[in-house]
């Protein structure tokens, strides 16, 4: 009952309700202004990056501010001392490394704000990385599945690219999908050899990132005849491109149940 009570008396007025309820928080937007970047916005590596945000102490409450901390990805941007201020605009620049493991990556940038009476807000810009000029290293793989084993590439390395097999070995399909958080493009071979320059080629996959359709599975290739493909399968998992292109599905039936073989680069 007293706790009823309590509750009564703080909406009988409308004053004191407002005291019953937490001080408002300061508040934080990314800036945006020409040359400034947004929210989902690509930009390449080697290039010069304007970023900024806006940051007010609440409209209700009108506390003074007392800091401002930025993080590009994991490391500590900037530490700035608000104090005394109830706005501020901060503005910045970052310019992003090549990374030999990465054609698509991402960068998240957070800022955070608190205010004289420990209330806090955060804002991010998550920006997508191109390197249209990084080099793709390749290699020859063979995947083979033979009933329950394989030989050549392995489970375990499929799923390292983000990929894994499905279904029974003996019906006329075998799938390939993708794992949980992993992204699956499907484009075709052809697109990909008529492309002259390494650096379009990379351009060509990260526009198939940003703008093209990722698939549940690839299901092209059959167990019950010999044929010839050229499909490039496109994997983005933990922020990594791989591509593997599929030359050729030659099929076996033996003793041991069927036999598939994809013969294909894995960049």
């Amino acid at each position: 009952m007293k706790k009823l009570a309590l509750a009564l008396v703080c909406f009988a007025s409308l004053a004191f309700f407002a005291s019953c309820n937490p001080e408002g928080q300061p508040t934080i937007t990314v800036l945006n202004e020409e040359g400034y970047v947004q929210n989902g916005d690509t930009v390449d590596v080697n290039t010069e990056v304007n970023f900024g945000f806006v940051v007010a102490s609440s409209a209700t409450t009108n506390k003074e501010l007392a800091s401002l901390v930025v993080k590009v990805d994991d490391t500590e941007w900037a530490n700035k001392d608000l104090t005394g201020m109830t706005e501020y605009t901060y503005t910045d620049k970052v310019t992003y490394e090549p990374n030999r493991d990465e054609i698509v990556g991402t960068s998240v940038i957070t800022a955070t704000v608190t205010d004289a009476a420990g209330q806090v807000a955060t804002s991010t810009i998550t920006l997508t990385i191109n390197q249209p000029d990084q080099p793709l290293i390749s290699k020859t793989v063979e995947w083979i599945r033979k009933g329950t084993n394989f030989v050549g590439i392995t489970e375990a390395e499929m799923r390292e690219i983000g990929l894994e097999w499905t279904g029974n070995f003996r019906a006329p399909m075998v799938t390939i999908v993708p794992l949980d958080g992993a992204q699956l493009y499907v484009c075709s071979g052809d697109d990909y050899a008529d492309i002259a320059t390494m650096s379009d080629k990379n351009a060509y996959f990260t526009s198939l990132h940003e703008t093209g359709t990722a698939v549940e599975s690839y299901r092209n290739i059959t167990t019950n005849n010999s044929a010839d493909y050229n499909d490039m399968l496109a994997v983005i998992y933990g922020e990594k491109l791989t591509l593997v292109r599929i030359n050729r599905a030659e099929i076996e039936t033996g003793n041991y149940g069927t036999q598939v073989t994809i013969k294909g680069e894995m960049k």
